[in-house]
């Protein structure tokens, strides 16, 4: 009983591909179209434009080409991954609204007068940092009053990315128990 598996099309065109056959190249853009619809798929999932993912298709099958071991997988799967990579490093980051913009957003929306000390919510907020442990101070100010994004707290701290992950672990069981002593008193 013969035990192997058939050579996919598409993984035979792109060992030729990588031998430096001109003429499999352009059967290997060919053969790979019919992944097209899942590359459209997946820029829509994204929110980008599928014609600008398609864009990325000749992009994604030479960098696939350059490290794709047919032991590993097809190279099929390789391409879609290379393409979900590129989609993703094109993704555009939603728009960040830092904490103080949104403070003052809302408080125009509710037209509230702001007393000169501030209202119960800074004194919320001050009480709360007046009682974070030292070693967290830097780091709440930047995470939460600052709005920084975990990774750009870690840089500005020095901090690896381990270190960054176990501050927002500390961070967060803080509040968990200064929740509970308040909901206690």
């Amino acid at each position: 009983m013969n035990t192997e598996y058939a050579v996919p099309p598409i993984d035979h065109l792109a060992a030729r591909t990588q031998a430096g056959e001109p003429r499999a190249a352009d059967d290997l853009l060919t053969a790979m179209r019919p992944y097209c619809a899942h590359i459209r798929r997946l820029a829509r999932a994204l929110r980008m434009d599928p014609d600008e993912a398609m864009s990325l298709l000749g992009l994604a099958i030479t960098l696939a080409l350059r490290n794709w071991d047919p032991e590993r997988g097809h190279f099929a799967t390789w391409t879609l991954w290379q393409v979900r990579g590129l989609l993703s490093a094109q993704h555009p980051e939603p728009p960040t609204e830092s904490w103080e913009d949104l403070c003052e957003r809302q408080a125009q929306e509710t037209a509230e007068e702001e007393d000169e000390d501030g209202g119960p919510e800074k004194d919320l907020a001050r009480q709360i940092l007046s009682e974070t442990p030292d070693f967290l101070k830097q780091w709440l100010q930047l995470r939460i009053l600052h709005d920084c994004s975990q990774h750009l707290a870690a840089v500005m701290l020095g901090l690896t990315h381990r270190q960054a992950m176990q501050m927002d672990i500390h961070l967060r069981r803080y509040f968990q128990s200064w929740e509970k002593v308040q909901v206690t008193v």
